[in-house]
């Protein structure tokens, strides 16, 4: 879909520039991002999914506080004359955190314990989440697309935002964590209500 927008703003902007932002997954000190929350929950309900990945425990995917987001927002509307008549920028931290680290984080900062994850086979994963879903009643958060896709790594390369926007994160989710993990123990309800989660 998001391929498909960009296809028709390419197409039919005419002489009205263009910026195209591409960032990866926002997030603020509470979450709010579907994907971590649902991983952060796992791991404090102790659950048994959060033991274990359909994939590459040292791929990972780029993260994008809501913070530097909103700074890039700002840059590009202040130098909008400046950039090309039609121009794309990936946002997103550098320093990608594999699912592996983020797990022991994880695990470190929630029940001050390591982490035990381990790899298990897609076909199984694939398995768990028709179980969770047909079976016992409960809508899967895991979707099989995700399963396909549990081995890909998603690092960015900003140079284009650092050159023409003089933009780069001044913040990391390796350094957000604590903050998210301490506004779960501070108030888990409201937490899991800004997260949208049961």
């Amino acid at each position: 879909m998001h391929l498909y927008a960009e296809k028709v703003i390419h197409e039919r902007r005419g002489a009205v520039p263009a910026v195209i932002i591409r960032p990866s997954g926002v997030y603020d000190d509470v979450s709010r991002n579907s994907f971590l929350a649902q991983q952060i929950a796992r791991i404090y309900e102790r659950q048994l999914a959060s033991h274990v990945y359909p994939g590459n425990l040292d791929s990972g995917q780029s993260y994008l506080h809501l913070d530097d987001l909103t700074e890039a927002v700002k840059r590009i509307v202040e130098r909008r004359r400046q950039l090309p008549a039609e121009v794309a920028f990936l946002l997103g931290e550098p320093d990608v955190l594999s699912f592996g680290e983020l797990q022991k984080l994880l695990g470190r900062l929630i029940h001050d314990q390591a982490w035990e994850t381990r790899k298990i086979p897609k076909e199984l994963a694939r398995i768990g989440a028709w179980v969770e879903d047909s079976v016992l009643g409960e809508e899967a958060f895991v979707r099989p697309w995700m399963i396909d896709i549990a081995d890909d790594h998603y690092a960015l390369d900003i140079t284009r935002a650092r050159s023409l926007l003089g933009w780069e994160p001044q913040r990391s989710l390796r350094e957000t964590l604590p903050r998210i993990v301490a506004a779960l123990k501070a108030d888990p309800v409201a937490w899991y209500r800004a997260n949208r989660l049961d």
